[in-house]
């Protein structure tokens, strides 16, 4: 197949796990597998891709935009595939993954804690130990303020 040559089609076909898949690409009748491997990494370049697998199904088919799509081409998605393929991308990929998990999984545990809190006759508990009532906003966007800025002196 042509290189360059606007394609009909391309289809990524998963596996039932929907961890990993093939890039196939369509044209003229003819058909090629240009990439396999992890799913993950190409659902987070392609937000189309993402909209399609809450619907369900085992492939999903990218069409051009129209027929004058010239940048449509079995080379593009080439070079697609070794940018999303690529060591820096892949960790990058990774490491977002993982600062999301942190961040969610905090998130979780703030609002365990608030709700607790929340529950204990109105008190909140501080950073440094010292419970203090609601009632002090005031005082406590005062304190909440300093430890902030003592941070941000800290991290300088």
């Amino acid at each position: 197949m042509d290189s360059k040559a606007v394609l009909d089609y391309a289809l990524f076909q998963l596996t039932p796990t929907r961890t990993r898949c093939e890039l196939v690409v369509f044209c003229g009748g003819v058909r090629e597998k240009i990439a396999s491997g992890l799913f993950e990494p190409f659902v987070s370049h392609l937000k189309f891709v993402k909209d399609e697998i809450s619907k369900g199904g085992y492939s999903i088919k990218l069409l051009p935009p129209n027929n004058a799509a010239y940048w449509f081409s079995k080379a593009t998605l080439e070079r697609f595939v070794r940018f999303v393929s690529t060591p820096a991308i892949l960790e990058r990929f990774v490491n977002l993954e993982k600062e999301i998990l942190q961040i969610e999984s905090s998130f979780q545990a703030n609002a365990l804690s608030i709700s607790t809190a929340s529950s204990d006759e109105g008190t909140t508990p501080q950073a440094n130990g010292i419970t203090r009532r609601l009632s002090d906003s005031a005082k406590l966007n005062g304190v909440i303020e300093d430890v902030d800025n003592k941070e941000e002196e800290s991290s300088k």
